[in-house]
């Protein structure tokens, strides 16, 4: 009888091989490697200062890597910029919105940018303003927003089009207990439907929950890498995520790092 075979897995959205970047002496980023899949949700996590953001703004093609290469959905960030970020939905650490226009323009603006059809948006942007419960605020000035308003905006933003790939850079942060309960409600959404998710935060209780898998990143480099299986393995002995992290992580920072 023949032996079944095991289904080769998708292939990755984002792929990031020997990742460098140098600031004069300063190695931020040192021969980085991820992979993310549709479905999955890598959390990202790492001291202030242990090359995140950096990261972040090399995916995005934000800052250009030194050496290694990064795809999204198999087009390269440098060779093929706009291929690559049409597919990435992206919220920064800081949020900054266009403050003279209305939540709904924003949308609206954002969906015509990724080529949405006009009846499409409609519908999308209609969904997204109830979803995260921001309908009543709709026609008012993107300045007007709260901290919290203003975050669940930008994430209403980057889930305009489907992207493959949605990259939250603590995109938690300044969300009261039941904003952050919607986002990560739509999290879970999106990774049902297939969206590959990164998220960078410091809220490690939330990672501990909902990621496929946790990379440490500490002076640049992977320390350690978690699956689910070892997530849970955490759990049963006792421990945490924070632990894990203080165990792992040198307690000096190298504030020079972006």
């Amino acid at each position: 009888m023949a032996a079944s075979l095991t289904p080769a897995p998708p292939a990755p959205i984002l792929a990031v091989s020997g990742l460098e970047k140098r600031f004069r002496k300063t190695v931020a980023v040192g021969g980085l490697d991820l992979e993310v899949r549709p479905g999955e949700l890598l959390g990202l996590i790492g001291p202030n200062g242990a090359g995140k953001s950096t990261t972040v703004k090399m995916i995005t093609g934000q800052l250009l890597a030194d050496r290694g290469r990064i795809t999204v959905d198999g087009h390269d960030i440098v060779a093929e910029p706009l291929a690559a970020k049409r597919l990435i939905g992206y919220v920064p650490q800081d949020v900054a919105l266009y403050p003279f226009l209305t939540g709904r323009e924003l949308l609206e603006f954002v969906a015509e940018v990724r080529a949405v059809p006009a009846d499409e948006a409609r519908a999308t942007i209609d969904d997204l303003l109830g979803r995260f419960h921001i309908s009543e605020a709709q026609n008012r000035m993107t300045r007007e927003y709260s901290e919290g308003m203003a975050r669940k905006l930008a994430i209403a933003a980057a889930l305009i089009g489907r992207p493959p790939l949605l990259l939250l850079d603590e995109s938690l942060n300044g969300l009261d207990p039941r904003a952050a309960a919607e986002v990560k409600t739509i999290l879970k959404e999106e990774l049902a439907r297939g969206t590959a998710v990164v998220l960078v935060s410091h809220i490690l209780d939330v990672l501990e929950r909902l990621c496929t898998h946790v990379v440490l990143i500490d002076r640049g480099k992977v320390v350690e890498s978690l699956d689910r299986p070892a997530l849970n393995a955490l759990v049963a002995a006792g421990t945490t995520l924070e632990d894990f992290f203080i165990t792992h992580t040198s307690a000096t920072e190298d504030g020079a790092r972006p």
